[in-house]
């Protein structure tokens, strides 16, 4: 079947290449264990193991974009992560500025997910625990 490229269907997969290129080079630069990535998890206080964890979450996330019904699921995924990247600036008592990127990847993939939020009701794992619906006649 062929694909037709619309206005919304280009629009989303600019979305997701940005939002990709974004959470690859962070997992990146956690996993090279960057000073400034070091620092911060550090000075929110958090164990270096964690920034670890933050990472491969992140890469995961970003594969997930890219995959076939889990987009939302990926989108959901890193929006989590930004919820805490956002309350760990805010708990620090960081300026509003260094919370304000990771707010508006949170907007961004809070939009993805509500946009592709009818790839969840198809995931095997979610639905396997509704009972059968009987339609009687």
């Amino acid at each position: 079947m062929a694909q037709t490229w619309d206005r919304k269907t280009f629009s989303g997969f600019i979305a997701r290449a940005i939002l990709t290129i974004i959470f690859t080079a962070a997992a990146g630069m956690k996993f090279a264990a960057l000073p400034f990535e070091v620092a911060g998890f550090e000075r929110f206080g958090y164990p270096l193991w964690f920034m670890y964890v933050i990472g491969a979450l992140q890469l995961l996330g970003a594969v997930s974009l890219w995959v076939r019904g889990f987009t939302a699921a990926g989108a959901t995924l890193l929006a989590i992560l930004m919820t805490g990247a956002v309350g760990s600036h805010w708990y620090a008592g960081d300026p509003a500025a260094t919370m304000l990127p990771p707010l508006v990847l949170l907007i961004a993939l809070a939009g993805l997910a509500y946009a592709r939020h009818a790839e969840f009701a198809a995931m095997p794992l979610i639905n396997a625990s509704r009972p059968e619906r009987r339609h009687w006649s």
